[in-house]
């Protein structure tokens, strides 16, 4: 076996394996989510009806009590170094994590889910969730790169706090416990494991499914960040060490879809064409596909203005719901967790919106 592995991938350099992983991981999350229905927008909506069991806000902490405790497990054995991520850099934009995360939850409302979601959904026949999915690359690479660039760079330099260390939770309380990092990062792990099952299994109504999915997209989490941490220490050129992500996958997928050429692809690219694949081949196999289509002008209105906060919100908070809300938080990074409660008072303040515009529509009926 040995053998035949060495005959299949030699001459393989570690980027070629970069890319392999990142396929591979977007397949399992685009299946898994396409069967499950795994999405945040839906765990926030349960929590706006009382009493009942909630079966997707379940599967939500399970997936990051899993993420948060294999992830620190990864760094307290070495295999896992998220020092030089995004989401551990010594100063940051509380003004973009908080201002984006809140474009970004009221705008997922709107859009009719997370931009994971809008992916899976789009393979199956969703038009309405291809045109938004569009309008949130578009828009995010505006915001990346494009005529949005400079006054997004702007507000988020006017906004930034300075500092001189990492802003993570397991080095702060190592540093001021006088107690060894890996065995923090070990203690917090398995905190956030027990703690999160067992609310994840209450919220679930004792139900062990959703914790099955939700444990299962923790572990994709934590896969990516140990597969791109280890071509990280073997490519000789830079390799950024990520994992799930979708906003600026989303919008470069888009233009290495029209300018292939010029654009060379990565991990995120890859893991997005992935999640497509994988979602459109769990669809057919359940025979899922349809098409779907806007109910009127006014649908569509709303889910494209909601594509553009998505689209916004999303770069200025270095992240969606799963890349701060999920790959960010397993790194416990607290500049994650504003961005993550953000988004969550984002969503929350777009259902009261959305339920208040159909009241007044109701009433005028």
């Amino acid at each position: 076996m040995d053998a035949l592995a060495v005959g299949i991938f030699e001459g393989w350099e570690p980027e070629d394996f970069l890319l392999l992983f990142g396929g591979l991981l977007g397949l399992a999350f685009g299946a898994l989510a396409q069967w499950s229905g795994f999405c945040f927008r839906a765990a926030v909506q349960e929590t706006t009806r009382p009493g009942g069991a909630r079966p997707k806000l379940a599967q939500w902490i399970a997936a990051t009590a899993v993420a948060i405790a294999a992830t620190q497990g990864g760094i307290a054995h070495g295999l896992i170094d998220v020092s030089g991520t995004p989401y551990l850099q010594a100063d940051f934009s509380l003004g973009g994590l908080v201002v984006g995360g809140l474009l970004f939850g009221i705008g997922m409302t709107f859009a009719g889910g997370c931009i994971s979601r809008l992916t899976v959904l789009s393979v199956r026949g969703n038009l309405r969730s291809v045109f938004t999915l569009l309008v949130v690359s578009v828009v995010g690479y505006a915001a990346i790169r494009g005529m949005l660039a400079q006054a997004r760079a702007g507000f988020a330099d006017g906004t930034r706090v300075p500092g001189d260390a990492a802003p993570s939770i397991p080095d702060l309380l190592a540093t001021g416990l006088g107690l060894p990092a890996e065995a923090v990062a070990l203690g917090l792990g398995a905190v956030a494991l027990v703690l999160g099952l067992s609310l994840a299994f209450h919220e679930a109504g004792r139900r062990v499914l959703p914790l099955a999915v939700g444990g299962s997209v923790g572990l994709l989490v934590a896969a990516g960040f140990a597969a791109t941490t280890w071509v990280s220490s073997e490519a000789f050129d830079p390799v950024a060490v990520e994992s799930l992500r979708f906003t600026q996958p989303s919008a470069d997928s888009l233009m290495y879809a029209m300018i292939s050429t010029g654009v060379a692809a990565n991990f995120g690219i890859v893991l997005f064409a992935g999640v497509l694949a994988g979602a459109f081949l769990q669809a057919a196999a359940t025979r899922s596909l349809r098409l779907e289509g806007f109910e009127d002008p006014a649908q569509m209105a709303r889910a494209g203005l909601g594509g553009v906060a998505m689209g916004v919100g999303g770069v200025l908070a270095l992240g969606c719901a799963v890349g701060q809300g999920l790959s960010g938080v397993a790194t416990l990074a607290y500049p994650s967790m504003i961005a993550l409660a953000a988004i969550w008072t984002g969503a929350r303040i777009g259902f009261a919106w959305r339920a208040g515009i159909e009241r007044r529509v109701a009433a005028a009926a």
